[in-house]
């Protein structure tokens, strides 16, 4: 992600925990052969956790964004207003 911090984060191109370049291999923990990985201080910091999973604050935001934004997905309206709809 390019300008991450438009969105209130300081990385959005390597991953808070991985090997490799941009910490791409997912192995956290280990379980894929690979003992090495890095796992960063900060992970609200991070759009990606690990090479296959945005960080919990970006699921945050996403959720707040769907329940009250007006997403191209749903029209004009928000999931808020959708369930209070009468």
């Amino acid at each position: 992600m390019n300008y991450p911090s438009k969105y209130g984060f300081k990385e959005g191109k390597v991953a808070c925990c991985g090997n490799g370049p941009y910490r791409g291999i997912f192995s956290c923990g280990g379980r894929r052969g690979v003992k090495e990985y890095y796992l960063c201080d900060n992970v609200s910091e991070y759009v990606f956790f690990d090479s296959a999973h945005p960080s919990e604050r970006v699921y945050k935001q996403f959720a707040r964004q769907s329940w009250i934004g007006k997403l191209s997905l749903n029209g004009s309206q928000s999931l808020k207003d959708l369930f209070e709809s009468k």
